[in-house]
């Protein structure tokens, strides 16, 4: 079984920050993800994926689309 996992990367870094996420589906992957992100003071670029499959990318200024 895939696990979901999300690398967040910066402008200065390619990866700043890596994390698995616990969810049954694409819909509650991207939710968490969506909420993570509100966390992030700076505008990153995070990369959601399932396994190999990539599920979203969320991109620019990440407090104004959580």
């Amino acid at each position: 079984m895939d696990c979901y996992f999300c690398i967040v990367s910066l402008p200065a870094e390619s990866v700043a920050d890596l994390w698995v996420i616990n969810a049954a589906d694409d819909a509650e992957a991207l939710r968490k993800v969506q909420q993570m992100a509100s966390d992030w003071p700076v505008s990153a670029s995070l990369s959601l994926y399932c396994g190999e499959r990539p599920v979203a990318l969320l991109t620019g200024d990440l407090r104004r689309a959580a």
